[in-house]
């Protein structure tokens, strides 16, 4: 599996190296990593499982293993062209299935190097390709749209499938249930569709 791992810039070396000796401490004898055309992502190849890859982190990290250069842990589920309806059309045949009728689902866009639309124009386009119930805050799928120059990955997350730093205890717990039906676009995030009635 593939994931984006976020480093800062100009550490690409020391990031590649405590990446590689994260990945071989959770099992992993040959691991890839590679540079991006953004500074401050790195793309990592390894035969473990990405989302097992980032809890495990989390554990490491509780634990007191130090992270100074590979700060967060993105998994990668498909890749496609930067162009707003291969990413529409992804989402529909693949994305969509895997968020059941019943479950919320999220959208964030991080947008790197292509500068064709705005994070704001990508979320509304991609929006409808998901006919399923939207909650801003706390989603039981997030669909993340990372944009590395002229990759884009798309992945399909639930609480806790992206380790960082910043947030080392995961997502905080989803308050008592709501009425989730915004019809808002905030920028960079999830978005404003008209869901269908419940």
């Amino acid at each position: 599996m593939e994931l984006l791992v976020s480093h800062p810039r100009g550490r690409y070396g020391k990031a590649r190296r405590e990446i590689l000796r994260t990945l071989r401490r959770l099992g992993d004898g040959r691991p890839v990593v590679e540079r991006t055309a953004v500074h401050g992502i790195a793309l990592v190849h390894t035969g473990l499982d990405g989302r097992e890859v980032a809890h495990r982190c989390r554990e490491l990290f509780l634990e007191g293993f130090a992270f100074e250069h590979a700060v967060k842990w993105v998994p990668v589920d498909y890749w496609c062209e930067p162009d707003l309806e291969a990413m529409r059309n992804l989402l529909a045949e693949k994305v969509c299935d895997q968020i059941a009728q019943n479950e919320t689902w999220g959208m964030k866009v991080e947008k790197r190097r292509w500068q064709r639309y705005s994070t704001r124009d990508i979320v509304v386009h991609l929006a409808g390709a998901i006919d399923r119930r939207v909650d801003l805050d706390h989603p039981d799928k997030l669909v993340r749209v990372d944009v590395v120059g002229g990759q884009v990955a798309v992945s399909v997350l639930r609480p806790g499938d992206i380790f960082s730093i910043a947030a080392p205890e995961g997502p905080a717990p989803a308050p008592a249930q709501r009425d989730t039906h915004r019809h808002q676009v905030e920028t960079g995030e999830l978005l404003a569709i008209n869901s269908p009635a419940s």
